[in-house]
């Protein structure tokens, strides 16, 4: 039996913390200060987050504890639990004096630890678990307000998201027959000794391309992300510059698995690039700011989508952090937009 080395345990422990102290924020929130716990629990999501960034930085470790310690996890671990921070903040404000406030912050941490669960995760068990827990507690969210307009694009984009499940469940089905493991080292293992892969792989690899699409608002599966602005502003930027991410950190994540399908990334090449160029050329023809950045977000992911098909991992993953924070800012300066439209418009 092999002992694990204490720096790496420890990294891998606080990697883990994360996602456990947004949950257990969730749990402890109450009524009178709905907010307190959330901002205890993100403030130390982003010490947490910058100490595992650090680490990995230095050198990447094995997988531990089921965490996956890489460049990948450092990178998205600090992005998500920043954005986490600064949505926090400003939903404290935003929601002061609402009712409804408790449930919002309650259902805000169960998305953020269901995200993170995914980023640091080491299985494709748990990372398909925590998508379906990540859609879940968004869907709490978008349905924050029960407006008829907003329940019916959160229900659209609920249906969307399971069958995205559907199409992950299936590819870690085959998966898991051909490679006879769900851990992500052995699977990248397993297809490093291979020259070539197996037709179970390869449908494997376009079900996840699949999910990634679906995920990602490609078109024709895009309507619900236009449609879902009557959530609160701080729940757009989540959407936006958080949870629709997903898709182009699975690709990213799949990497080793990706690069040997070449049919996959023809897909992803395909349905990105036109997915791009009609969305970015109808977000010029809107007038409504939140449904511009809307369409510009689904030209956006499907830009990812092709650097990913090209494989360009690296240059996908700098340009999901940049828009992450690009968007986060955009919807949550979006009212400040308009107002200062109105006095230049005076």
């Amino acid at each position: 039996m092999t002992t694990l080395p204490i720096s790496q345990f420890l990294v891998a422990s606080i990697a883990l913390a994360v996602p456990l102290g947004f949950l257990l924020g969730a749990l402890l929130g109450s009524r009178r200060a709905p907010f307190r716990a959330a901002m205890i629990a993100a403030s130390v999501a982003v010490v947490h987050a910058g100490i595992v960034g650090a680490a990995v930085a230095v050198a990447a470790r094995p997988p531990t504890l089921g965490v996956r310690l890489d460049l990948v996890t450092g990178v998205m671990l600090l992005l998500v639990a920043m954005i986490g921070l600064v949505i926090v903040r400003f939903s404290r404000t935003y929601l002061e004096g609402d009712p409804g406030a408790p449930r919002y912050a309650r259902w805000l941490l169960a998305t953020l630890a269901a995200v993170t669960a995914l980023v640091i995760a080491n299985n494709l068990l748990v990372m398909a678990l925590a998508c379906t827990a990540a859609s879940v507690a968004l869907h709490q969210l978008l349905t924050f307000y029960d407006r008829p307009a907003a329940l019916v694009a959160a229900h659209k984009k609920f249906l969307i998201s399971r069958v995205a499940d559907v199409c992950m469940w299936a590819a870690i089905v085959l998966v898991n027959r051909a490679v006879g493991s769900l851990e992500l080292d052995a699977v990248y293992a397993w297809v490093g000794a291979h020259e070539a892969l197996p037709l179970s792989l390869h449908l494997a690899a376009g079900l996840f391309v699949a999910a990634a699409c679906l995920n990602s608002a490609q078109l024709p599966f895009h309507g619900w992300l236009t449609q879902v602005m009557e959530a609160p502003t701080p729940v757009s930027a989540l959407l936006h510059a958080g949870v629709i991410n997903i898709g182009g950190f699975l690709m990213i994540r799949l990497a080793p698995l990706m690069a040997h399908a070449p049919g996959a990334q023809l897909l992803l090449v395909t349905v990105g690039m036109v997915t791009t160029v009609v969305a970015a050329l109808v977000m010029t023809t809107r007038v409504s700011i939140k449904v511009s950045l809307a369409w510009s977000t689904c030209a956006q992911m499907g830009f990812m989508l092709v650097q990913c098909g090209l494989g360009a991992w690296h240059l996908a993953l700098l340009h999901l952090v940049a828009h992450s924070f690009y968007k986060a800012h955009a919807f949550l300066s979006s009212g400040s937009t308009v107002d200062v439209w109105r006095v230049q418009s005076l």
